[in-house]
């Protein structure tokens, strides 16, 4: 399997427990925060580096163990509080396999790079914004 394959299966098997999770949403605000903070996370680990991704995925089911949580001190037991129940357990075994996999993942776009390429149009704008004269041949 391609490394963006991989990606792409990891971060959609994670859109299924967040869903489940924002379903649940009716029954509590709180899994409707924790679905939402879920979603960022995973969002966030198209653009982060090999070892945040892995914090991220660590991140992510922290959040998935406190949806079990918060389902299990529900005042008033649901459908849909087990339907969240459900969801945090997929989504802790989901960010477990993301962070086992996510080395394999390919690195980010070089777009998201602080340092600046010789000739680039874009890294010349910003030299000018910064006070620095990209013509300068000092520099």
């Amino acid at each position: 399997m391609t490394p963006s394959r991989l990606r792409i299966i990891s971060l959609l098997a994670l859109a299924v427990p967040i869903i489940l999770t924002a379903i649940a949403a009716a029954t509590s605000a709180a899994f409707g925060a924790l679905a939402l903070a879920s979603a960022a996370a995973g969002l966030a680990m198209l653009l982060a580096g090999p070892v945040f991704r892995t914090i991220l995925a660590v991140l992510i089911a922290l959040l998935g163990v406190c949806v079990i949580v918060v389902a299990i001190f529900t005042p008033e037991f649901a459908a849909l509080t087990l339907v969240a129940v459900i969801g945090g357990a997929l989504q802790v075994l989901v960010a477990a396999w993301i962070a086992t996999t996510v080395r394999l993942w390919p690195p980010t776009a070089s777009r998201y790079s602080r340092s600046r390429l010789e000739g680039d149009p874009a890294s010349d704008w910003d030299a000018l914004s910064s006070g620095d004269d990209p013509t300068d041949p000092a520099r």
